[in-house]
């Protein structure tokens, strides 16, 4: 299957990584999110690539991680799909949910696509209880035994 990752599957893959060999509970977490990434393909698209970067913490930094997302397959919205988007917006609107615009880009995304979101942010539960075509998993349920 294939899974379009939002911004904090990315965060907390190189969290733990970065921790790992000192953190036993980042071991099994990087060792849970290597078992998603090798038993599904991944890919992104622009605006979770824009958010990785803008967090950069030094030039280094920035150079390693636009370097390991260059290597992630990457989606996006044309120019026609973003009155999609916008009538998206205006549903969840008017069913009375504020969502983040980089949330609702990528969930788009993946409804164009007919890609499930991998998340673990409550903001896609609210988009898919608007419109069911969203399809969403948590890492928990991505997690094979």
């Amino acid at each position: 299957m294939i899974l379009l990752a939002d911004t904090n599957v990315f965060i907390k893959y190189w969290r733990a990584l970065a921790k790992s060999q000192k953190d036993e509970a980042a071991a099994e977490e990087l060792e849970t999110y290597r078992q998603i990434m090798s038993a599904h393909e991944v890919v992104t698209c622009g605006v979770v690539r824009a958010e990785l970067l803008h967090g950069a913490i030094s030039e280094k930094n920035y150079q390693q991680m636009d370097t390991a997302l260059n290597r992630v397959p990457s989606k996006d919205l044309e120019g026609v799909d973003w009155n999609e988007l916008g009538h998206q917006l205006y549903l969840y609107r008017t069913s009375g949910f504020t969502v983040p615009f980089t949330d609702a880009v990528i969930a788009s995304i993946g409804m164009k696509y007919d890609i499930p979101v991998w998340a673990n942010d409550k903001h896609f539960d609210m988009m898919k209880s608007v419109i069911p075509k969203l399809t969403v998993y948590r890492t928990e349920e991505l997690v094979s035994d």
